[in-house]
């Protein structure tokens, strides 16, 4: 098992968000490297650099807020069984997601993190 990558979750209201990419973009010196719109889910995605802007009401954004890190690693399962064997705890998942597979673990000291395996190939 092997981090590959870490990111901040921003949670914030639609209307924010243009403003917000903006900011994250001067602030690193690069451009918005994606956005996803989870239409079912009344959220849209903006990944830039290391922090991941989710928009929507509040209501939508509710059950994702708990996590404030996103974690991306090589092997999944290995990784939630060395988190678990540290005294985390699974709360949701694992299952598919868009680009590949993920969970949402609390670690012992109280961070809630989405762990995140993208398919083959990514």
């Amino acid at each position: 098992m092997r981090l590959k990558h870490h990111a901040f979750r921003i949670y914030m209201d639609p209307s924010a968000l243009e403003s917000s990419v903006a900011f994250y973009e001067t602030l690193q010196g690069i451009a918005c490297e994606k956005r996803i719109e989870l239409t079912d889910l009344g959220i849209q995605v903006a990944v830039v650099g290391a922090f991941i802007l989710l928009a929507g009401s509040s209501e939508a954004l509710a059950p994702f807020r708990s996590a404030t890190a996103v974690l991306t690693i090589d092997a999944l399962d290995d990784t939630i069984h060395w988190a678990q064997a540290q005294g985390a705890e699974l709360l949701h998942g694992p299952q598919q997601a868009p680009g590949g597979r993920h969970a949402t673990v609390r670690h012992a000291d109280g961070l809630v993190a989405e762990y995140f395996e993208p398919a083959t190939g990514m």
